[in-house]
């Protein structure tokens, strides 16, 4: 009897077993089967966004990026999404629906603290979708809830992720100092892996509905922070209700502490008693954290403080907190705190967040700035008072005022917002220099000092301001520039300069700086030199054109180092590293001037010389010394197409001084050469190798700035062989023979490393070819080729595949002015194929080139990026750059451009490019007359909404 209730035992057990795993089964299958379900419900109502930022503002670089969004009230258009999403600045935004329709969207709110804002559309624009919208749940997320994540996951369409809710009490995360942060709030944290592209996700329950909204997360510890529903519900309704959203602040960020720490801060035993009663979910209290200076509240309350009670109302959390501050916009409050356990009662002003959060900012001269913002205020650790930087450009980096720093003072004039600056700036003169104070992230405590320049030639100089209505922020331009007036003494001449035959004193510190990043070259940097005097009464002065490398910039020349003038691009070496810049004599005639005299005589091997230059800090140095050889100078070539120097003998030195840039003089201190910087590449950074010219091309820079003299080029990158790698490839013993008697100094060939594709030279010569003879003259020297093809035609003779070829070959005429028109369009800069990316990149001579691009425009959206040349648009063939005016003015605002590109392997694309009138106009920047002139190429405001 006892076995068989046993086994009857064991039956039962085995029975109860099979059941359960039966049932859990049902049920895991059922609730898999159920979020199956309810993720193919609302997966419409998941956008992709996609947003360009213009311009740098409020600690957010301009740029392209993406996010994701859900629809929750589909009559009016209305999207949630997280604050850094829509965010508090200028933005150009579009959602991608799961169709793959596209909508345009306009920002319709962001949360001046928290991370949550709303985009609006035009439902009409919904054509072959109807999309789901999503219930707000009304039940507060718990603790190991499960939950789902729909979003634009790491960048793809839709992405589903899992997770499970852990906390309701954390801390808001922290995304860095001077970047957007939320406080005063608490965050719910889930397990789970979002990443980048899934900001603004609905995160949901099983019956679709949203319970909290996805903000951030840590990758390495796969926790994810969501922000809770409460202020968003509200926000929404008063949006729905087109009702004022009010927001207020004591200017203080508050923390929660537990009980533990609290006792430390002086609570006593009746008071948590009476609080763990009263708030048994919240483990702790709010304390403050951090005061903004010169507050309100920085007169009343202390870091350290519990605070008790708000208008005799207890305390314990963020939600009620927010709420009497929103209440009270403008008025003053009573807050009871607890300070080292005395009990205190203060009296606060609520400030109105809305009036504190810039809503205009400021371009000029490439540089953007705006009020300080409460944000950025707290990451300072100063008042909510000065002009943010928010990008520090032009004069303004050129002088040192870094990025993410704050102006005081300006103009001698204490500066408390961006009116109060462009007010200043607006009565300033062009070319004035002006005495600025500031203070920086980094240091915030000092206050710096820098002597800026006024420049208002490149850049637009205009105030720019949100618009709710419109849905963009629209700006207006100052009025005309008036130039600063240069004061000269007319009875000052050439006669009565201060004349020296000092060779230091005709030497020159140049600076230089383009504007724009144009021709290979950043316009973000400035470039420095020794300049040398080449006539003091005409004010020529000879420059590395590695320093001025364009008539497009700005020229300052230090005589002395101790008087600064103002210069002039008078003529750019179409071939060589040289540039000639002016100056007006009667601003210096109360220094000692020199001007330098050129030898007649070719600098040697072995020479004895003398090394005269000026060193970093402008100080004259001198340098006894040999030459020791003149050999090919040979520079590694850029990845992005730039002029370098090649086709030259360089001259070296024994143990020359390398601090110092400037002349090589003989005993008579006649110039030999110049001892100048050239530049090369050095991965991706720039390396200046400093080496020695001969004298011989400043005569001819000089000719050719005057007209004397034309320049042509055989558009071939040569380079030195020897006699044994000639006869290898077959060439006749002759032809050495007639090479040394020609010259008897060199004992090398000349071979063809390469050949410009559109040039002319193209259809003769190959790679590896070997150049002989120019008009019958044997050549085996870079200059000598140069002078003898000085012709619109020559007849070369080379060796080429193991025989010698004679032909008739057209030259090319060059000038000093590469190019003679720059775009701006839709955030590229164009300009025709300049000769360095012809030369370099074999590119030929059609089309216009993109020279570079900005974040955050049309451009890095749909992938137009620099070192392309643009060959059609809509069909239309663009040879020139009257055919790109032609074929791009006057587009409407968020018209379609249907664009053709080549690269330098003539790989064609094709790309569509949406016009964004807004934010990126079209203008020009025309050579005409000696002198640069900005064409704006404006549309009506009727296209730019």
């Amino acid at each position: 009897m006892f076995i068989k209730n046993k086994n009857m035992t064991h039956k039962l057990v085995l029975l109860a077993v099979l059941f359960s795993f039966i049932i859990l089964t049902s049920c895991s299958s059922t609730t898999k089967n159920n979020w199956n379900d309810t993720v193919k419900q609302v997966s419409s109502g998941v956008v992709s966004i996609q947003i360009d930022v213009p311009v740098s503002f409020d600690g957010k670089w301009n740029s392209s990026g993406y996010g994701t969004g859900f629809i929750v009230d589909a009559a009016r258009g209305i999207i949630l999404t997280n604050r850094h999403i829509v965010t508090p600045g200028p933005v150009t935004a579009k959602a991608i629906l799961i169709n793959n329709e596209e909508i345009d969207l306009t920002p319709l709110y962001i949360d001046p603290v928290h991370d949550f804002g709303f985009y609006q559309y035009d439902p009409s624009q919904i054509k072959h979708l109807q999309p789901h919208q999503f219930k707000l749940s009304k039940k507060n997320p718990i603790v190991g809830q499960e939950i789902r994540i729909i979003g634009n996951d790491a960048g793809q369409k839709i992405s589903i992720l899992d997770g499970t809710i852990a906390r309701l009490d954390r801390a808001a995360p922290s995304y860095g100092r001077g970047r957007y942060n939320d406080f005063n709030i608490s965050y719910i944290q889930a397990a789970t892996a979002s990443t980048g592209g899934s900001s603004g996700s609905p995160v949901i329950d099983i019956q679709g509905e949203v319970v909290a909204l996805n903000a951030g997360s840590q990758t390495k510890s796969a926790n994810a922070f969501y922000l809770p529903l409460e202020k968003i519900k509200i926000a929404l309704k008063k949006l729905q209700a087109n009702e004022e959203i009010t927001r207020g602040t004591i200017q203080t960020t508050f923390n929660t502490k537990p009980y533990a720490e609290l006792k430390r801060l002086g609570l006593n035993e009746t008071l948590e008693i009476k609080y763990r009663e009263q708030f048994p979910e919240q483990l702790g209290l709010l304390v403050v954290k951090s005061i903004i200076p010169d507050s309100s509240a920085a007169e009343s309350l202390a870091v350290g403080d519990i605070l008790l009670a708000i208008n005799e109302q207890e305390i314990a959390e963020f939600s009620s907190l927010e709420s009497n501050f929103n209440d009270n916009v403008n008025q003053r409050i009573n807050l009871s705190v607890l300070r080292r356990g005395t009990p205190l009662s203060v009296s606060i002003n609520v400030d109105d967040l809305n009036t504190i959060t810039p809503s205009a900012f400021l371009k000029f001269d490439g540089g953007i700035f705006h009020n300080l913002s409460y944000q950025q205020a707290r990451h300072f650790n100063k008042p909510i008072s000065g002009v943010y930087v928010a990008i520090s450009a032009g004069s303004f980096k050129q002088a040192g005022v870094p990025h993410k720093s704050v102006i005081t003072e300006f103009n001698g004039v204490h500066v408390d917002n961006v009116e109060d600056f462009d007010k200043q700036l607006s009565l300033i003169v062009d070319d004035t220099k002006v005495h600025l104070r500031y203070f920086s992230l980094n240091d915030p405590n000092t206050s710096d000092y820098a002597l800026v320049e006024i420049n208002k030639t490149w850049f637009e100089h205009s105030y720019c301001q949100k618009s709710t209505a419109l849905g963009y922020w629209p700006c207006s331009q100052s009025s005309q520039v008036v130039k600063a007036v240069v004061k000269t003494d007319a009875s000052n001449n050439t006669k009565s300069m201060a004349v020296s035959n000092n060779p230091e004193h005709a030497l020159v510190t140049v600076n230089f700086t383009s504007p724009y990043s144009i021709q290979g070259r950043s316009g973000k940097h400035s470039s420095s030199g020794t300049g040398v005097i080449v006539d003091r009464q005409k004010g020529w002065i000879v420059v590395p054109r590695s320093v001025v490398f364009t008539s497009l910039g700005d020229v300052k020349l230090i005589f002395n180092n101790r008087v600064e003038v103002k210069g002039k691009v008078e003529y750019i070496h179409p071939l060589h590293n040289l540039s000639l810049v002016s100056y007006e004599p009667s601003s210096v005639s109360h220094i000692s001037v020199a001007e330098v005299v050129l030898s007649k005589k070719p600098i040697k091997q072995g020479e004895t010389i003398r090394q005269i230059g000026l060193n970093y800090d402008g100080v004259v140095e001198y340098r006894e010394t040999n030459v020791d050889t003149i050999d090919e100078l040979w520079l590694t070539q850029f990845k992005v197409p730039q002029f370098i120097e090649k086709n030259i003998d360089a001259i070296s030195l024994v143990n020359p001084n390398m601090s110092i840039d400037g002349i090589l003089v003989n005993k008579a201190n006649e110039v030999l050469a110049l001892w100048t910087m050239f530049e090369e590449s050095n991965g991706n950074d720039v390396n200046t190798a400093l080496t020695g010219m001969s004298a011989e091309y400043i005569k001819e820079l000089m000719l050719l700035n005057e007209g004397q003299e034309r320049i042509y080029s055989i558009d071939l990158n040569l380079t030195k062989i020897a006699p044994v790698d000639a006869l290898q490839m077959g060439l006749p013993d002759k032809w050495l023979g007639k090479l040394a008697q020609q010259n008897p100094h060199t004992d090398k060939l000349l071979a063809i490393y390469n050949v410009a594709e559109s040039s002319k030279s193209a259809e003769v010569f190959k790679r590896g070819d070997i150049l002989l003879a120019i008009n019958d003259v044997p050549v085996s020297d870079f200059r000598q080729v140069e002078l003898l093809t000085q012709s619109p035609e020559v007849a070369v003779t080379y060796f080429s595949e193991g025989k010698v070829h004679s032909q008739k070959l057209t030259t090319a005429l060059l000038n000093g002015q590469d190019i003679k028109q720059v775009f701006y369009w839709s955030g590229l800069y164009l300009h025709s194929p300049h000769r360095a990316a012809q030369q370099q990149g074999n590119v030929s001579d059609d089309g216009v080139y993109v020279a570079s691009y900005s974040y955050g425009s049309p451009a890095t959206r749909y992938g137009l990026y620099a070192m392309q040349r643009i060959v059609e648009i809509d069909g239309k063939p663009i040879n020139t750059t009257d055919d790109f005016v032609q074929a791009v003015k006057g587009k409407e605002h968020q018209s379609s451009v249907l664009i053709k590109t080549l690269d330098f392997k003539n790989n064609s694309r094709v790309i569509t490019l949406r016009v964004d009138n807004n934010y990126w106009p079209f203008f020009e920047i025309k050579y005409t007359d000696g002198k640069w002139e900005k064409i704006d190429h404006l549309v009506d405001q009727e296209s730019r909404t």
